[in-house]
């Protein structure tokens, strides 16, 4: 007989901890969506079901219920569904049931939205706005600049490791999602504010990690995010949310503006599909816009009929 959900659950969060190598919080993600989608069947059954019970028509009601009554919008809707496929996906693999039931549940259709990014000009103002005179003003400048220009995400950026730093080379390794490797190119301003920063970074604490705190801990994700957000007041920039994450949109926007190749943007970023890097081809509307006037002279005067 197959297995309650809670027991296969618990399997399958280990699972992606020791196969998938997943985050702590995308684990976190999985499980609460899971969570939900239980206690749903829970009250619709009266009981918590085995993963042999649960049939395609009980999640489409679930999504149904989820999208109505508790409104949620088409990306949380996509990543509940992901997790559910998954997770059946793993059933089907651990033998608990022969067929998923979320084979053919697919996504609803996603807005397409453009991503939040600082122009050069605001690029250059947040850039500004650390002071140089002590070590955590240093600090603080190359955690901007290594932001801006090398795409890394904030977790990457908390990773970093002394030995990943290569100035000979001018690379740096980072381990992306799934701990998978990619070396990113260091422009000479980020060799430079990393440079500075290590030459005057407190001598005690963590012997390994690139950026420390004042404890001489390793910087947390949120200790980044917080930073980020003080020198974008400082610097007057007015646009909402921006974030580290908005800074490795601003290095693909840059990118691509400056005409680089969406495959080479891809490897950058570490994206397991072009797909998520398509969203920066639609960022420059300006560029295109002049390239369909310049047209305009191709013709000639033409003189209408």
């Amino acid at each position: 007989m197959p297995p309650l959900m809670s027991i296969v659950m618990h399997d399958f969060d280990r699972y992606l901890k020791v196969e998938r190598n997943l985050s702590p919080a995308t684990r976190a993600a999985y499980q609460y969506d899971l969570q939900k989608f239980k206690e749903y069947l829970i009250r619709v059954m009266g009981a918590e079901p085995t993963v042999g019970r649960v049939e395609t028509p009980h999640i489409k009601d679930f999504l149904g219920y989820l999208q109505g009554d508790r409104g949620y919008k088409s990306s949380t809707l996509s990543r509940t569904i992901a997790s559910i496929r998954v997770f059946f996906e793993f059933c089907v693999q651990e033998a608990h049931i022969e067929a998923s039931p979320a084979t053919h549940i697919h996504n609803p259709k996603m807005p397409r939205k453009l991503p939040i990014y600082l122009v050069e000009s605001e690029l250059k103002k947040l850039l500004a706005a650390p002071q140089h005179s002590d070590v955590w003003g240093c600090r603080d400048f190359a955690i901007l600049v290594t932001l801006g220009f090398t795409g890394m995400r904030r977790q990457e950026l908390v990773g970093l490791n002394l030995d990943s730093i290569d100035f000979e080379r001018r690379t740096v390794r980072v381990f992306g999602k799934g701990s998978k490797e990619r070396l990113i190119p260091m422009n000479p301003l980020v060799m430079s504010a990393l440079t500075a920063s290590l030459d005057v970074r407190p001598a005690t604490g963590d012997p390994k990690a690139v950026f420390l705190n004042r404890s001489g801990r390793r910087l947390t994700g949120r200790s980044i995010h917080g930073i980020v957000k003080k020198y974008v007041r400082k610097a007057g920039i007015t646009k909402l949310k921006i974030s580290p994450h908005k800074l490795r949109h601003t290095f693909a926007t840059l990118l691509h503006i400056n005409e680089v190749d969406i495959i080479e943007i891809q490897k950058l970023l570490g994206h397991a599909s072009v797909t998520s890097t398509q969203i920066y081809t639609h960022t420059n509307t300006s560029k295109l816009r002049t390239a369909v006037e310049r047209l305009n002279g191709v013709t000639g005067e033409i003189t209408p009929a």
